[in-house]
């Protein structure tokens, strides 16, 4: 049998290969058929040799161990003829020639190593794909605001299900449109922060979700969670809350200017760690944020004037469409447009197209 170490390296690599999502690298492949391999030759070798057999070396084993096991090896004493070549003559009427005998044991034995070889990866599949998430116990209040939810019918029915409580938030899941969306909520019974992507999207990269809790001064308290979907394709979170300063939340800008512009952006309602800098046209800088009042993500030309020119979208609209922020702004004595192009997901990128006009074209 394999050891220890050995044993749980092949439970691991069969989990890899056999769970949701599944892969091995060529390397890891060979690996896993060499260890499974050994189960069953070791499980064969073990037998005690017998009565006029010659015991073999570590070095010879594996060999003889396959030939026992296709029954390659040509027996020493000659077999009863058979009545038919496709008729087996029954063992209480012809009884099998010494040699074959001697084969039967090896063949038992390594068809038992291959039975629970392959037991073993029908009870790995099953630890690893039936990691369903059970569901926490809510208090009083907090089934309230479940059932608050459930009223307002927006989710499946019974697909609403509480997987974690954190600081008094409360963290669901839940399913939209049958199944094709998959929805991560947290609420407090203050406020409720719902996210919902398709579904084929999250099982890709998952999907986080936020709520702020408290807050004392400069200082604010969120709680954050990430969904995955587990090898059984039930979901599982990771909770955490952790506090953080308003203002630059601890970012750095290029000067003190950017850094009162970014403190003022934080004033007006937009999430501190998201304002950062996208890019330049000359000297101005276009900034790139996400609201706290209600999901938008924002391109902001300046972020000094109030108001700044921006333009804002529902981000689960600019994945599902893979589009991105399109802002475009006229200078009021050239009457030029400049049009700034940019995808606050995936690879980021700011495109800057400008556009010849008449001169007053803009307007006051």
């Amino acid at each position: 049998m394999l050891d220890a170490d050995e044993l749980a390296e092949m439970r691991a690599l069969q989990a890899r290969a056999y769970g949701r999502d599944g892969g091995l690298s060529h390397a890891e492949a060979a690996r896993l058929r060499g260890l499974q391999e050994g189960a069953v030759e070791r499980g064969v070798s073990s037998v005690a040799p017998e009565s006029g057999q010659t015991a073999v070396d570590a070095g010879t084993a594996g060999s003889i161990t396959d030939s026992r096991v296709t029954g390659a090896v040509e027996p020493t004493e000659p077999a009863p003829a058979a009545t038919s070549p496709a008729v087996r003559e029954p063992v209480d009427e012809a009884p099998a020639s010494a040699p074959a005998l001697r084969r039967a044991p090896a063949r038992w034995i390594a068809l038992a190593a291959v039975v629970v070889l392959l037991c073993g990866v029908g009870i790995g599949w099953l630890l690893f794909g039936q990691s369903r998430a059970a569901a926490v116990a809510l208090t009083a209040e907090q089934q309230e605001w479940q059932n608050a939810l459930t009223a307002e019918g927006d989710y499946d029915p019974s697909s609403i299900r509480a997987l974690a409580v954190k600081e008094g938030v409360v963290v669901w899941t839940a399913t939209k449109e049958e199944r094709q969306r998959t929805c991560l909520i947290l609420g407090d019974g203050e406020s409720t922060s719902p996210i919902c992507q398709l579904t084929e999207m999250v099982a890709e990269s998952g999907m986080y979700g936020s709520l702020i809790v408290d807050s004392v001064g400069v200082t604010q308290r969120e709680v954050s969670a990430q969904l995955l979907f587990a090898a059984s394709g039930e979901p599982a979170v990771a909770v955490s809350s952790y506090d953080y300063s308003s203002g630059s939340a601890g970012m750095i800008y290029a000067n003190e200017n950017e850094t009162r512009i970014a403190e003022k952006l934080a004033d007006e309602g937009f999430d501190p760690r998201s304002i950062w800098v996208a890019g330049y046209d000359g000297d101005v800088p276009i900034w790139s944020a996400m609201q706290l009042d209600s999901p938008g993500a924002c391109l902001i030309y300046d972020g000094s004037l109030s108001p700044s020119p921006m333009v804002c979208a529902d981000p689960q609209t600019i994945v599902e469409q893979g589009a991105g922020l399109v802002l475009n702004v006229v200078d009021p004595q050239t009457g030029t447009t400049t049009t700034f192009e940019f995808s606050p997901h995936g690879p980021s990128a700011l495109v800057i197209t400008r556009e010849r006009g008449e001169v007053g074209a803009g307007g006051d």
